[in-house]
C-alpha cells in the first residue's frame, strides 16, 4: 500500500537516498532540509509518516515529533540516528515517536516500519 511520507534531515544525501528508495518501493515522498518547514510549509494532514533526523541545528527529531503530536497526535513518526540509545521508550512514548531506524539503517528495517 502507497503511502505519503515526509522526510525531514539536514543531510542532503540522506535525503536523496531515502527519497530515491521510497519511491521504488511505491510510495509518494516530499523531502525537507529543516524542521521549519512544520512552520506553516508543510500541511502535516497529507502524510501517514514523518522520518526525521534526530539531530539537526534549527531543531531536534524530538523536537519535532513533539510539535506533530500536538498537532496530529495520530501521525507516525520515526527517528534516524545513531544514537538510538540516548532515547527511552518512555521518552518515545510521551513524544509520539514510533520507532528508530538506526543509522546506518537497510532496506529491511525501512519495510518493516512502512507494514506497521
Amino acid at each position: 500500500m502507497s503511502k505519503k511520507i515526509l522526510i525531514i534531515d539536514d543531510q542532503p544525501d540522506i535525503l536523496e537516498v531515502l527519497r530515491e528508495i521510497l519511491e521504488l518501493l511505491g510510495h509518494e515522498v516530499t523531502s525537507e532540509a529543516s524542521g521549519s518547514c512544520l512552520n506553516g510549509k508543510i500541511d502535516i494532514s497529507e502524510f501517514d509518516i514523518v522520518i526525521t533526523d534526530y539531530q539537526m541545528p534549527d531543531m531536534t527529531g524530538v523536537e519535532i515529533a513533539k510539535k506533530i503530536k500536538r498537532s496530529a497526535p495520530e501521525k507516525k513518526v520515526y527517528i534516524i540516528s545513531g544514537y538510538h540509545q540516548l532515547l527511552s521508550e518512555q521518552k518515545m512514548a510521551e513524544c509520539g515517536i514510533k520507532g528508530v531506524l538506526n543509522k546506518p539503517f537497510d532496506l529491511d528495517q525501512l519495510k518493516r516500519i512502512l507494514s506497521e
